[in-house]
């Protein structure tokens, strides 16, 4: 399996609530960073603990896959529940080694609406 199809598995399993099967992709000493909230996670396990929190309702749409040439694949997904007003575009770079998922930083971002001031600015799509 190449590394983009890690990833694309990992956001697959993501989308179906299934974190604990997941755990196959993930070394178990994954280090995950969230710099948009300054959080970090040091094992696989404890990544994998906070996505039960949120439930299994979240869908991780991948909108774009890249893989670099340091085996590094950097993926925009489109993050979303029915149970939250909110939804998010993540902007992950994860690091692999052997096709297991070993580091990612994930920056987040809210979907928003354009700001009054930029109305005569820009257009909305």
């Amino acid at each position: 399996m190449s590394n983009i199809d890690v990833v694309r598995e990992l956001w697959a399993k993501f989308s179906r609530g299934e974190y604990v099967q997941a755990k196959a992709l993930l070394h178990e000493n994954l280090r995950v960073v969230w710099p948009t909230s300054r959080e970090y996670y040091e094992t696989r396990d404890e990544y994998i603990a906070v996505n039960e929190v949120f439930g299994a309702d979240w869908k991780f749409e991948v909108l774009s896959l890249e893989e670099t040439t340091t085996n590094k694949v950097i993926s925009v997904t489109y993050v979303s529940s029915p149970h939250c007003d909110d939804s998010f575009y993540a902007t992950s770079i994860l690091s692999l080694e052997n096709g297991i998922i070993t580091n990612m930083d994930t920056y987040w971002a809210f979907q928003d609406k354009q700001p009054e001031w930029r109305k005569q600015l820009s257009k909305v799509y």
